[in-house]
């Protein structure tokens, strides 16, 4: 993916944060991370697009308060819940992928201070490449 059709990925990212806007896939808005409690473990969703014609492989993330960061994947079998990291992210071109609760996230642990509704945190997203991407996340419920 060349670097320009990573920045237009990327923006379309930061636009949906930024102004909240975005279909019923964008799991209630912008990008949102839940609360936490100190050395706690939490987890952000929202909607990766991408606009570009090239195909968009997210490699993981990192979150400015967490001691580790990484993508997952929630699967419920047998009734029970479970989940597993996931190596990368593929989204085709004009297509786009929900991180959402009970599915794909980015799960961070170790939170280096409590996470209180209001609170804004910063995600990197790391893509196939030399592309990071950053992202201001909300705490919310």
């Amino acid at each position: 993916m060349t670097a320009v059709a990573q920045g237009r990925a990327a923006l379309a990212l930061l636009v949906l944060a930024a102004c909240g806007r975005g279909n019923a896939a964008d799991e209630g808005g912008p990008p949102r991370m839940r609360p936490a409690e100190l050395g706690g473990a939490s987890a952000v969703y929202f909607t990766l697009r991408n606009p570009s014609p090239d195909t968009l492989i997210l490699l993981g993330a990192e979150i400015d308060v967490a001691a580790a960061a990484g993508i997952h994947q929630s699967m419920e079998h047998d009734g029970m819940a479970s989940m597993h990291p996931v190596d990368s992210v593929v989204v085709l071109p004009r297509d786009s992928v929900r991180f959402a609760a009970r599915g794909l996230h980015v799960m961070a642990s170790g939170v280096h201070a409590a996470l209180v509704v209001g609170d804004t945190v910063v995600m990197r997203l790391r893509y196939r490449g030399t592309r990071m991407d950053t992202v201001r996340v909300a705490v919310r419920e």
